[in-house]
Order: structure tokens, then C-alpha cells, then sequence
């Protein structure tokens, strides 16, 4: 090989260690940008992190100064917390669903009205309450005042006399929160009352929500602590408190409840309307929670008590501050259980009629629509409802007597 041949040999190779050096510095640097982008990167997000913290941190910092606000503004009468102590080591999530309260009143005492919304209003974390819904039921006092409250409460006004249940359908179909929490207009929030409420249907949201009810004495208006019991009917369709189905494991767990006492629960909105809200065709109130435990039940949903929300409510004495209208008193009840007893009772319906035999010749209006919601949900039959839910109605007298056990 001559001499030319071994310098471009060797030229040669000086070109590609050269070129092979270049690349490698080209690669690492192009690695070394990639290496700084995701420090960068990283870097951002722990900055984005932090700020999202600091950011969350402000917030409750805000949010506590607005709950301290909101107890100086509507500080009421201290009464005994009555949970169990177990409850007070429950942590709820921060993101529970907004609740709006609907409260229907039809002469009530101002003061009364106002004690109750106060007492949300002081009890109630700010960030979870939407609104509060007071609907006036034709009420002959002008109680607009009540609904300056604070701007979260306003005030519907009915054109006439609708009663307890279609108001309470009225307020509902104005509400704007994911829960709808139904309290009466004389009640008054416990500690941390809401949140287990909402935390339960938060977990299920085909589960009607109760709160164990205090007792506030009618005559000095005395708050007492109520043990915890369920809730059942007897053929009269009349709703009773009864014992616990099964002892409870622990103070905090969940009771089921077959027939709730109506005046208080919450629900999920989407539920609510699913499940068929009240029947409109009921008039005033009565039947209307037997009807709407046993759909529930039927359909896909359940009852619970939830022991860690406490509410107090007003119990009257055999007396009533409204009318009844046309009908009065006892037929509006025969109607309106009447009406409950043919969508829902199946063959079960005659020990109602046995029982009330007036019943009968009551006009009971279109039920259409509600036999109707019956077969669309593909709720389970009566006869499911007593095998499994509520066996000791099989024990009534009435049923023994039907049956020619008596």
C-alpha cells in the first residue's frame, strides 16, 4: 500500500472518531436538556403543588373565619349535644354534596320559624349548605321578614292553601342542591348534624337519610334527648315507633327503618325526583310517609337511621295550628291512606278497608300516573316488603284475625 493510501486510511478514521465525538456531545447535550426539562417539569408541579396546598389552606382559613362569622351572627340558645361520644371521632370527607333545606310552615309563631333557621344557619358548615327553603303555605301572618335572615334563605309563597305534602313537592322542585334535607318548622339542629347525613347519601345515594329526633317539650320547650328507635305501621297505615329490628354492633352504626315518621330525613335530589317525589293527590299530610317508606323500600332504595345526626323537633299535644279543609281531618287521612293502600298494598289493601270501611265511598282521585311509577321502577311486591323488611307485620292482630288465626 503506498504511502497516500495509508494517510487517507488514516484521514479516514480521523473523520469518523471526529464525527462519532460530536455526536456523543450532541446526544448528551440533547439528553442533558431532556434531564433539565424534567427537572423543570418536576420542579413546576412541586411549585403547582404547593401553591394548590397553600391555595386549599387559605381556603379553609377563609372558610373557618366565615363559620366563626356565622356563629357570632346567629348565636342561639345552647342546648346538650346529644350524640354519642363515639361520634365525635368520626371523620367526615371535606367534598360532601350541598344540601338544600326545605322547610313548608302554615301558622307558625315568627319566633319559632326563626329559631330553627338560626339554629341551621349556626350549626350548619357554611360550604355545605346551598339554600334554605321556607314555602309558605297560605300562611295568614306575613312572616317575610323571617327570610332576611341571611341571603342563602328565601321565601315561597303558595297562591292557596296546598298543605304539608305539596308544599314540601314545591319546595323541592326549587331547590338547587344535591340534597334535600325536609325539616318542619319547628325543629332545631344539634351538633355537627349534617354532615353524617350527607356522608350517607354521599356513599349510597338511593338511601333516605334520618336523623335520631330529639324531643323539645311543647310547654317550656325544654331540649331532650331521645333514645334511638325505628320506625314501623299497623293496617290503620298509621305510622308507630318500635323497637330496634336487631341490637346494634356499635353507637354509630346505621339502624334500618321501615317506615319513617316523616316530619325529617334527606334524600338525594336525583333520587327524589327517580323515586317519584310525594304523591301529589295527597291533601295536607298524613299517609304520605308510610307511602313513601314503602316505595322506597320496593323500588330499589332503603331507610336509615343515621345515630350521628341529631335534630330536635317541637311534639305537640293532640292539638293541630292549621285546618283541613273541606274533607276535615279524619277523611283527608282515610283519602290519602286509602290512595296508598291501592297503589301499594296489593291484596293486602282489605285489611285497611275492614278496618275503615268509610274509606270506601271516598273519592280517591286519578291514581294513573302513580300505578304507572309502580311499574316503571319494577318495584318488588307488598308481600316482599313484609317477608323482608317488615316481617313483625305479620304478627298485628289484624292479620291474625284475616288469617283465622284469632
Amino acid at each position: 500500500m503506498s504511502k497516500f493510501s495509508y494517510a487517507a486510511l488514516f484521514g479516514i478514521q480521523i473523520v469518523v472518531i471526529l464525527f462519532i465525538f460530536i455526536y456523543s456531545q450532541a446526544s448528551m447535550q440533547s439528553v442533558q436538556r431532556q434531564i433539565d426539562q424534567i427537572r423543570r417539569t418536576a420542579s413546576n408541579l412541586k411549585y403547582e403543588q404547593i401553591s394548590s396546598n397553600q391555595e386549599r389552606i387559605t381556603q379553609r382559613v377563609n372558610e373557618k373565619d366565615v363559620v366563626e362569622s356565622y356563629q357570632q351572627k346567629f348565636k342561639t340558645r345552647d342546648i346538650i349535644d346529644s350524640r354519642a361520644t363515639s361520634c365525635l371521632n368520626i371523620k367526615y370527607d371535606y367534598d360532601l354534596p350541598k344540601a338544600s333545606i326545605i322547610i313548608p310552615f302554615h301558622n307558625e309563631s315568627d319566633w319559632i320559624l326563626s329559631r330553627t333557621i338560626k339554629s341551621i344557619l349556626y350549626r350548619t358548615p357554611p360550604h355545605l349548605l346551598q339554600e334554605i327553603i321556607i314555602v309558605d303555605d297560605f300562611d295568614p301572618q306575613n312572616l317575610d321578614q323571617v327570610a332576611k335572615i341571611d341571603p342563602k334563605v328565601r321565601m315561597i309563597h303558595n297562591s292557596k292553601r296546598e298543605g304539608l305534602i305539596r308544599s314540601k313537592i314545591i319546595g323541592s322542585e326549587a331547590a338547587e342542591g344535591s340534597v334535600l334535607i325536609f325539616l318542619e318548622s319547628h325543629c332545631e339542629a344539634n351538633a355537627g348534624w349534617i354532615e353524617p347525613l350527607l356522608q350517607a347519601i354521599k356513599d349510597d345515594p338511593t338511601l333516605v337519610a334520618i336523623p335520631i329526633v330529639d324531643t323539645i317539650m311543647d310547654d317550656d320547650y325544654v331540649y331532650k334527648k331521645s333514645i334511638l328507635a325505628s320506625g314501623g305501621f299497623d293496617f290503620n297505615l298509621n305510622f308507630k315507633w318500635i323497637g330496634l329490628q336487631s341490637p346494634q354492633k356499635t353507637e354509630t352504626d346505621f339502624v334500618p327503618m321501615p317506615a319513617m315518621s316523616g316530619g325529617l330525613f334527606a334524600i338525594s335530589h336525583k333520587w327524589w325526583k327517580i323515586l317519584g317525589k310525594y304523591d301529589p293527590g295527597m291533601d295536607i299530610w298524613g299517609g304520605e310517609n308510610v307511602e313513601i317508606s314503602i316505595r322506597a323500600w320496593t323500588c330499589g332504595g332503603k331507610i336509615m337511621i343515621i345515630p350521628c345526626s341529631r335534630v330536635g323537633h317541637v311534639f305537640r299535644k293532640g292539638w293541630f295550628p292549621y285546618t283541613w279543609g273541606e274533607l276535615g281531618h279524619s277523611r283527608v287521612v282515610l283519602k290519602n291512606r286509602a290512595r296508598l293502600a291501592e297503589v301499594w298494598l296489593d291484596d293486602y289493601k282489605q285489611y285497611y278497608y275492614d278496618l275503615h270501611p268509610m274509606a270506601r265511598s271516598i273519592e280517591l282521585g286519578d291514581l294513573t300516573e302513580r300505578k304507572k311509577l309502580r311499574e316503571k321502577l319494577k318495584c318488588k311486591p307488598f308481600q316482599w316488603y313484609i317477608d323482608n323488611i317488615y316481617p313483625e307485620l305479620k304478627d298485628l292482630e289484624e292479620v291474625k284475625r284475616h288469617m283465622g288465626l284469632q
